[in-house]
């Protein structure tokens, strides 16, 4: 709970302090008319969005991500490890609304719009940030109660804990210098992977041990989460946004878009087989 309070504290702090990200300018440098020239742009009631696709995408997974939180919050059935799995889920749809608001629908309205030059992020991005790496804390903290007892259990809900306080401190320092890098997306991966990682070596052990379904769902739902974190970096690595977009006359799929389907075919196996079997482990350690 002290670890939870601090964190709050610390992002509370660094969102007050947003102001200073208007010092960071987006890399390379970019105007407003060379921002709706990389990507699609439409006017709505006197108010230009971005990327239209992406927008329906990246909402319709928030709106996921909230839905299947709730659905295990509502059949958490006094199971610490589903309601932890349904707290990681809707940190999960928070922070993919509020990635949505300013990475796809609003990116033109908070970064470009009356500036010389856009800006590199904003405070919106920063919760999302947050958000995710929350998520992948209680994500731990459920396979923690469903994989592990004593103090192994106590070790991996601490270390969540820790890994989420120590990466609000980055984002809040972040933004206070403000830094780039310590607001970048690698910056969050490093800190979300060694949990993703973790969360696969205990769930192996254990299914290697007992051969039990919910052990194997969790192996393979946390390795089809990888691939779709390698898929997001491969297609971003390729360039395959700009080739597709072909200065405005292709079509606009970006890297992005790419996570969110990956996203929404994970979340789907979720749902439909991790939430069939997840429970608690009741037995005694020894």
């Amino acid at each position: 709970m002290r670890a939870r309070r601090w964190t709050l504290t610390a992002v509370a702090a660094g969102l007050a302090g947003c102001g200073r990200l208007d010092e960071l300018i987006y890399a390379p440098p970019t105007t407003a008319q060379q921002w709706c020239e990389q990507r699609p742009c439409i006017a709505v009631a006197g108010t230009v969005l971005d990327e239209p696709l992406g927008t329906t995408l990246v909402f319709l997974l928030a709106g996921l991500w909230l839905a299947a939180g709730i659905r295990f919050l509502v059949s958490r059935r006094d199971q610490s490890s589903r309601s932890w799995l349904g707290i990681a889920l809707v940190l999960g749809g928070i922070g993919a609304a509020l990635a949505g608001i300013s990475y796809q629908a609003f990116g033109y309205v908070l970064k470009c719009a009356g500036r010389d030059l856009c800006v590199l992020t904003d405070g919106f991005e920063v919760g999302y940030s947050v958000a995710q790496a929350l998520s992948v804390s209680a994500m731990l903290t459920a396979v923690a109660y469903a994989c592990a007892t004593g103090g192994l259990r106590r070790g991996l809900i601490g270390y969540a804990a820790l890994n989420a306080a120590l990466y609000a401190a980055i984002s809040v320092a972040g933004v206070m210098m403000p830094s780039a890098m310590l607001l970048s997306y690698v910056i969050l991966m490093l800190f979300a992977l060694p949990s993703i990682l973790i969360v696969i070596v205990v769930s192996t052990r254990r299914y290697l041990r007992n051969d039990d379904a919910m052990d194997r769902s969790l192996v393979v739902g946390t390795l089809l989460l990888l691939v779709v974190q390698a898929a997001y970096f491969a297609y971003h690595s390729a360039g395959l946004t700009a080739t597709l977009w072909d200065d405005g006359r292709g079509f606009y799929f970006s890297e992005n878009d790419v996570l969110h389907v990956g996203m929404m075919l994970w979340l789907a196996y979720v749902v439909s087989v991790v939430g069939k079997h997840l429970r608690d482990d009741v037995s005694v350690s020894v």
